[in-house]
Parts: structure tokens; C-alpha cells; sequence
């Protein structure tokens, strides 16, 4: 049994470190279904994959292995920002819905190993913690003809059969994918930079120091950039004050209908959230998702502590990093030059807000905020 995040050294792993077929993480002595986890994306967020090493340490005077704690402190940092990371010890103990992977029917490898080369290969970004731990699995660093070279140009067959470290699995997964998308994997580290800690493979990718706030906050950035280049914002996100008169919303959904009719658009606001979902939680997924943020702004609207705290930041600061459009609409008068939306450029004359038009005035004026924002969708307009 496994106990203190220690391995037995009588179970999966060799006593040199190393494991038939298997992981470099922790492998369980009890493994589950590997589609549980592997299905657990949650919407609206980049998912970002843990590569390391487990290192050494000694429990009640017996060697064995551990996981770094330095990678579990960085994943458990990254989700606390919204980044959906894929660890080896959440999927081992059962945690944020996750469960440790189980053999497969016909595939004889390790169940560890199908995960995590399925998890490289679905994750947005993967994160190679470089320690010098993480390097020195492979006396030659990766370079070409070198220990893990020569076995990685071998056949499936003979590789699963051959005793190596098992962090060299995740390498073999890595260097199939970085051709094709490089951006995809960050070299991380605690420190400076240094080339012998970093797999020759992936040594030209800019290398980002995660020892302080300061770097932990670029690789966020580096995250959400590679996420976008393959998730890219698309759809309409309604920000609106529940306080406000609600046929403010529902003539905007009105004129905005062809949108969705002739052109697939989503054109979502918080009564799309089903029966039973967790608001605060669905509410934000949205915004992830949304390429135009329309903002029915008013008094009610600029003092909903809501908006102001959970809404309007996150919204501002895709605009500036992730090229989120902030398309607002003025519908009654308010003191909006004191807001950060002041900053921006409505989509409605100011000084006009809808509430001061005529019937007729307010449908003309709907009919080209909807050109507008059809033109700020990206779609062709005529």
C-alpha cells in the first residue's frame, strides 16, 4: 500500500528508479478507469499537464521516491487561477473529480503511460518542470544519439519490454508533438536558466522561472496564449443589470436574433443557465468562451457589486491579453466616464442613451448596434 506519498520499492518501480512501461509519476497499486479522467475537461479553460520527476527521499530509513512538492505547490497555484492542470497526484487521490487510470482492454502498456500521453496530447499547454533531477534521467540530456535517443528511434514493442526511467515517456510523447506545435510546451524551473537541466529537444523554447509571483504570472500569460491559438474566443457574452427594467435585454435579444438564426452565433446572457448548474461558476465559463462582451450599462448596471467585482475585471483584462471586444451600450444615463468602460469606445452615442428615444428611434438605433457588433463578431456585413 502506498502511505505518505511514498512508492514501495517492491511494487511498480524498480529500485533504480525506473519502471517497465509506466510513468514518471506515482503509480498507485490500485488503478481505475483511465476515460474517467481523461474526460474531465472543464469548459471555458486552458488545461495545462505537469511533467517531472519524483525524487528521492528516505522514509523511516528506507529509500523511495516522492513527488516534488515544488509541482504540486505550482499546480495547486495554476487552478487557483483557472487553469483546469493535470497532475499525476490529483488523478492518484481522487482529487477535483479525477480518478487514476486503469489498465486497457488489448494494450499492454502501463495504464499510467496511456494517460499521460493522452494527457499531453489533449492538454492546451504542457508545463516540463526542469530540475536538474528532471535532465539527469538521461545521461545525454536528449540530445541526438545519446541513451533516450537511440531508445526512443526503437519499435513500440521493444520500447514497452525495455527497463528505462519513466520519466522518459513523457519525453517520447513530447518530442512526437513539438514539430508540429512547439509553443505547446514551456520549459519551467525554479531559478535561472540552465541548459544541462532542459531536454535538448525543447532547449530553443523560452524557458520561464517560476520562482516568484512574477513568473508564475507569465507562464499564466504563455498558458492562456497557446490556449487561445487553439481555442480561440468566439460568441457574444450580455452583461446586464438584474435591477434594470428587463426589456432592455430582451429587445437586444430581439434585434440580435438573425445573428443567431442565419449565422450559428451565441448570444448568451445568465438566463441560459440551466436549472441546477452552479451560476457563479457557469457565468465565468462564459465569459471564457465569449470573443464580444455587449454591456447594457446604467446606473444599476455600474453599481451591481456583481458586475463590478466578478464580471467588468475579468472582461478587462481579456480585452487587453486575449483581444476580447468590449462592446457597451448605453441605455440610460449614467456616470460611465468614471468607469473603466469610459476607456472605450461605445457602441451607441453616450448622450443619447436608449432610454431617451422614441419607439421607433430606439428599434433604428438596435437594428445598428447589431450591424456593429456583427462587424466586431467579425462576420461580413452589408
Amino acid at each position: 500500500m502506498q502511505r505518505s506519498g511514498f512508492v514501495q520499492l517492491n511494487s511498480f518501480r524498480n529500485e533504480d528508479g525506473s519502471l517497465q512501461g509506466a510513468w514518471c509519476g506515482g503509480v498507485s497499486e490500485r488503478i481505475l478507469n483511465v476515460k474517467e479522467g481523461a474526460e474531465m475537461r472543464t469548459t471555458g479553460q486552458p488545461i495545462a499537464y505537469i511533467s517531472y520527476r519524483w525524487i528521492d527521499v528516505f522514509d523511516q530509513g528506507r529509500q523511495g521516491r516522492a513527488p516534488d512538492p515544488r509541482a504540486r505547490e505550482l499546480a495547486d497555484r495554476l487552478r487557483s487561477m483557472g487553469v483546469d492542470v493535470r497532475l499525476d497526484l490529483y488523478f492518484r487521490d481522487s482529487l477535483h473529480g479525477f480518478q487514476p487510470p486503469q489498465p486497457v482492454a488489448r494494450d499492454p502498456r502501463d495504464p499510467w503511460l496511456v494517460w499521460s500521453a493522452q494527457q499531453i496530447a489533449e492538454s492546451d499547454a504542457v508545463l516540463m518542470f526542469c530540475t536538474p533531477e528532471y535532465a539527469a534521467s538521461d545521461p545525454d540530456r536528449g540530445a541526438p544519439h545519446g541513451e533516450w535517443w537511440d531508445w526512443y528511434g526503437l519499435d513500440e514493442a521493444t520500447r514497452i519490454k525495455s527497463r528505462v526511467p519513466a520519466l522518459w515517456w513523457d519525453w517520447y510523447a513530447i518530442a512526437r508533438e513539438c514539430t508540429e506545435r512547439p509553443q505547446k510546451f514551456i520549459p519551467i524551473g525554479i531559478g535561472p536558466y540552465h541548459s544541462d537541466q532542459i531536454p535538448a529537444f525543447v532547449r530553443g523554447a523560452s524557458y520561464i522561472d517560476v520562482s516568484n509571483e512574477t513568473g508564475v504570472d507569465a507562464l499564466l500569460r504563455r498558458i492562456r496564449q497557446v490556449w487561445r491559438e487553439r481555442v480561440p474566443r468566439q460568441g457574444v457574452f450580455v452583461s446586464y443589470a438584474h435591477k434594470d427594467d428587463q426589456l432592455w435585454l430582451d429587445m437586444l435579444i430581439s434585434h440580435l436574433s438573425w445573428l443567431r438564426r442565419d449565422h450559428g452565433i451565441e448570444i448568451w446572457s445568465d438566463r441560459d443557465i440551466a436549472p441546477g448548474a452552479k451560476w457563479h461558476e457557469t457565468i465565468q465559463n462564459a465569459l471564457d468562451r465569449a470573443k464580444v462582451a455587449v454591456l447594457l450599462v446604467s446606473p444599476d448596471f455600474l453599481a451591481s457589486p456583481y458586475i463590478t467585482s466578478n464580471e467588468l475585471p475579468k472582461m478587462l483584462q481579456a480585452a487587453e491579453s486575449e483581444g476580447m471586444t468590449i462592446f457597451w451600450i448605453p441605455v440610460r444615463p449614467s456616470a460611465y466616464r468614471h468607469s473603466p468602460i469610459g476607456a472605450f469606445q461605445a457602441a451607441h452615442a453616450p448622450d443619447k442613451p436608449l432610454s431617451g428615444l422614441s419607439d421607433s428611434d430606439r428599434d433604428q438605433a438596435l437594428v445598428e448596434i447589431g450591424e456593429k457588433l456583427a462587424k466586431a463578431i467579425g462576420l461580413p456585413t452589408g
